[in-house]
């Protein structure tokens, strides 16, 4: 993950948008009103244009494990035919022959799906369905975006190497304008989906974090309308994790050992404005991004700006060095246990660079804010 805006910002903004984007194509979404539960099996179907070596399987995503629940026969044209009955809607996968992988969900309708099977982008589809001409229309208007983007970032790189900096300036504008288009329409459609169960899928292009309210009131659409099925229940879950991270919440507590073994918690910098840190020595994105920290805190921590640094590393030495070489001076803390570090577990990190700006009584007032993000929030503030 990296930073959501700096010299780069053309680059990263929806980084984490994209990384879904190949799921979100191949998932077949249903309303509430079928359950999955008919006494007839679901029909799977469709046809490989490069018959490979191996199997091709169906994969039941089983919270974060991978089941193995029917291998399907392969004729010698390419085309493949089963039949499966899933207890419930769900999460799958057809594995084929370990070189691609298209995600689907089962709710009762039959599935075709036709791939080139010869490497993981290859070629793929999954026939219309309502739910699904849902799904493409979204991807429509990010591939849009997507164009925009990467042209406005060529462009933006060649003013940076000749050092326009009033036209890097009228790019970024341009592209946070864009942005912001691109994020109107989304929501627009999504609002216009009904309580499909679709919707599951179609916040993914939404960022949660920057756009919590509007998630929120979707999530509580899907909650209400949706049956209670196992996919609803994680993605309320999830919800529920946000929704005590959002803007305008408490910050949860962290108690967490210094590079010294001392327990320092976040709440004893009460009385700051409290920049919490999520970074690793390990993290690229991370190091790139420490300067400008460096330069604010420098900035601010007279007028009452203070850091609270969780490093997810693993091992201590490369920590402290870390600390050392990127002249982080504010408060450390680490349990040096990675992605399962108990503050990365309650904050819900999953990416990092990631951080939190809290109040004076430390309340959450914004999101991993980043390079001019966070400049022009300490300004506001200060």
């Amino acid at each position: 993950m990296m930073s959501r805006y700096d010299t780069r910002i053309l680059k990263f903004t929806y980084m984490r948008t994209f990384s879904v984007l190949f799921i979100l194509l191949a998932l077949m979404s249903c309303s509430s009103g079928k359950n999955g539960n008919s006494d007839d099996p679901i029909t799977i179907s469709g046809k490989i244009q490069n018959v490979g070596v191996g199997k091709v399987i169906l994969e039941h995503f089983n919270g974060r494990l991978l089941d193995v629940v029917d291998t399907l026969t392969v004729n010698e044209d390419g085309t493949y035919f089963s039949k499966y009955q899933p207890e419930e809607p769900g999460y799958y996968r057809i594995n084929f022959y370990q070189t691609q992988f298209v995600n689907i969900l089962f709710t009762g309708d039959p599935i075709v799906v036709n791939v080139d099977g010869s490497n993981p982008t290859a070629f793929f589809e999954v026939l219309e369905s309502e739910e699904m001409g849902y799904l493409n229309d979204l991807n429509t208007v990010m591939e849009e975006f997507q164009k925009e983007a990467a042209q406005l970032n060529t462009n933006f790189s060649e003013a940076a190497r000749s050092g326009d900096s009033a036209k890097m300036v009228e790019l970024r504008d341009q592209f946070i304008q864009r942005q912001k288009e691109t994020n109107r329409v989304l929501k627009d459609k999504i609002r216009n989906m009904g309580s499909s169960l679709a919707l599951l899928q179609a916040l993914n292009y939404i960022d949660k974090d920057q756009d919590f309210p509007f998630i929120d009131s979707i999530a509580r659409v899907i909650n209400h309308d949706i049956p209670d099925y196992q996919i609803k229940r994680e993605f309320i879950d999830e919800i529920e994790k946000l929704r005590r991270l959002a803007v305008g919440s408490p910050a949860p507590e962290i108690t967490l050992p210094d590079p010294d073994g001392k327990i320092i918690k976040l709440s004893s910098l009460k009385g700051s404005y409290v920049l919490i840190d999520f970074w690793a020595s390990w993290c690229g994105p991370c190091r790139k991004e420490n300067p400008n920290i460096v330069k604010l805190y420098n900035m601010y921590h007279g007028k009452g700006f203070d850091i609270y640094g969780v490093s997810l590393d693993r091992n201590g030495e490369d920590w402290v060095k870390a600390i050392e070489t990127d002249g982080l001076t504010w408060t450390q803390v680490s349990d040096l246990k990675y992605f399962e570090s108990e503050a990365a577990r309650e904050y819900n990190i999953n990416a990092i660079p990631f951080s939190v700006l809290l109040d004076r009584e430390g309340i959450i007032i914004a999101k991993n804010l980043r390079g001019k993000m966070l400049e022009d929030k300490l300004a506001e503030l200060f």
